[in-house]
């Protein structure tokens, strides 16, 4: 995303202004891509993060803990564990919806399909 985004700003030295309408409608490459990587569940930070992250924190449930409060999800920077939460759900896109929730025991699974994909009767 952050590459899109470069693209578009970098594309601001061919356009002739901030009046230049072609220039702003550009913008909808690097705001669909986002949609898509963001917010879109099958695909991207979603499909990455989530429920995808149970077998790390089941197998490292401490040191796994420790590398994800340290570590952007999107943008790579160093001390990230300094940065506040505000800005980490904000700027960064570090999402609530993104972290591993486990399910309390004995709960049942909300999905009817198998590993085969085909529906379980």
């Amino acid at each position: 995303m952050l590459q899109w985004w470069s693209c578009w700003v970098l594309a601001y030295s061919c356009a002739s202004g901030p009046a230049d309408w072609m220039w702003w409608a550009s913008a909808a490459s690097p705001l669909f891509t986002m949609q898509v990587l963001l917010n879109i569940p099958e695909t991207g930070v979603a499909q990455a993060n989530g429920k995808s992250l149970k077998r790390y924190y089941e197998r490292f449930p401490e040191s796994y803990a420790a590398y994800r409060a340290s570590t952007s999800i999107l943008l790579p920077m160093v001390g990230y564990s300094y940065v506040p939460m505000a800005l980490k759900r904000t700027l960064f896109l570090d999402l609530a919806r993104y972290e591993y929730r486990p399910r309390p025991k004995g709960t049942p699974q909300t999905s009817t399909r198998t590993t085969a994909g085909k529906k379980a009767e």
